[in-house]
């Protein structure tokens, strides 16, 4: 116990993270009359809080093994979890043209092929793979940074061409599951990184005009040319976005989600409507939704405290990547933290009505063995970054 308290006040990130796992068995706890899709939802809370136990256990791991030999070894990493890749993207287009799964294990659910279903866990390879990608994209960010003495548009283009080497394949994978929240979430780690390498400013305004192209076009297309606008999406894709700019008129089919949960929490007031309460019943309340749980039981004090602990936790992240020596550990930093804001703002947005629903989930938050490992992985990277950061300021007090 006095090691575990002791770690607790060493790394603040840790101390976070449990209150984080205090907010989220909570919350679900509070989802549960609104489960729908689970056996037994009573026990939601209680397999995320087993997620959590295996998740300190692999920070306890990775701290142990240290992060250089996670470096090291990157490069199989990346090689098993796009084969796992492959597996799921092949399998989903068999499925399209087949009505049936050909991989073993494989798994659909909401459209997308993204799990293999193991005894008493549903493993999604994607969401380790962003985590996977980042860790590799630091490491040739570093080496880069390391060998280029002088920056050149073309040095710059090579470094990009190997990055992309990696990146694309990946995002290709993902979105041929069917996964387009995934690829989001990845391709923001990647930009992250890319601002951290220190790449010249005209790259991110060229890709902020074209993004900005992109949009403008889509906006005319759906105002204009509804028919054409609606032939760059999938059905469900489309039917999501739908119910997103027109939730009150779609409630019957597309947009009952997210007008049921404006409902729910639009009527909380200060306090909220107390514990499991239920004004109507919405999908993914546990996963996508777990936001609108919270606002709902405990009103806007409850999204306050929420959102201002998510802030202590992602300046804490900021902190100690600004305080490490390694380059490699700052580039990760960097695009660890640029996923997780992505995410965290784009799925309270979602939750409110601010973004489409894309099935981005709340980190630490929502309900999820995959993702949350995946991160907890993160947070064991972090805590061997942050101990390295104490051995050398602590070094450089006794000189």
């Amino acid at each position: 116990m006095e090691r575990i308290l002791s770690s607790l006040k060493k790394h603040h990130i840790l101390t976070l993270t449990c209150l984080l796992a205090c907010i989220s068995c909570f919350a679900i706890f509070n989802a549960t009359p609104l489960i729908t899709k689970m056996s037994n939802p009573q026990t939601a809370w209680i397999k995320q809080a087993v997620f959590y136990l295996l998740g300190f256990i692999i920070i306890f791991f990775i701290n142990k093994v240290g992060n250089d030999v996670i470096y090291e070894h990157i490069n199989t990493i990346y090689i098993v979890f796009i084969v796992l890749l492959v597996g799921l993207a092949v399998d989903h287009r068999l499925y399209l043209w087949f009505g049936k799964h050909f991989v073993p294990l494989a798994h659909m659910s909401g459209g997308a092929t993204s799990w293999y279903n193991l005894p008493g866990f549903s493993f999604q390879p994607s969401e380790f793979m962003k985590i996977v990608l980042v860790i590799y994209l630091s490491k040739i960010t570093a080496e880069y940074n390391d060998y280029i003495l002088v920056r050149t548009f073309d040095s710059e283009i090579k470094y990009m061409f190997e990055c992309m080497k990696i990146v694309l394949p990946v995002a290709l994978l993902v979105w041929l599951q069917n996964d387009s929240g995934v690829v989001l979430i990845i391709l923001m780690g990647v930009v992250f990184v890319f601002f951290g390498s220190g790449l010249r400013d005209e790259w991110f305004i060229t890709g902020l005009i074209i993004l900005s192209v992109i949009i403008a076009l889509f906006v005319y297309l759906y105002n204009f040319q509804p028919v054409l606008f609606a032939k760059f999406f999938p059905t469900h894709q489309l039917n999501r976005f739908y119910g997103w700019t027109d939730p009150e008129g779609t409630i019957d089919n597309q947009g009952y989600q997210l007008f049921y949960s404006l409902l729910s929490f639009g009527t909380s007031g200060f306090l909220g409507h107390g514990i499991q309460s239920v004004i109507k019943v919405f999908p993914e309340a546990q996963t996508d939704f777990i936001f609108a749980v919270i606002l709902t039981d405990f009103g806007f004090l409850g999204g306050l405290i929420t959102i201002g602990l998510i802030t202590f936790f992602d300046l804490e992240i900021l902190n100690i990547g600004k305080k490490s020596t390694s380059l490699t550990d700052k580039y990760l930093v960097f695009g660890i933290f640029g996923m997780l804001i992505f995410q965290q703002i784009w799925n309270m947005f979602m939750v409110v009505g601010l973004l489409p629903i894309t099935g981005i989930t709340l980190p630490f938050i929502s309900y999820g063995g995959s993702s949350l490992l995946s991160y907890m992985i993160v947070i064991g990277l972090l805590v061997n970054i942050d101990a390295n950061n104490q051995l050398i300021e602590s070094h450089f007090v006794v000189k």
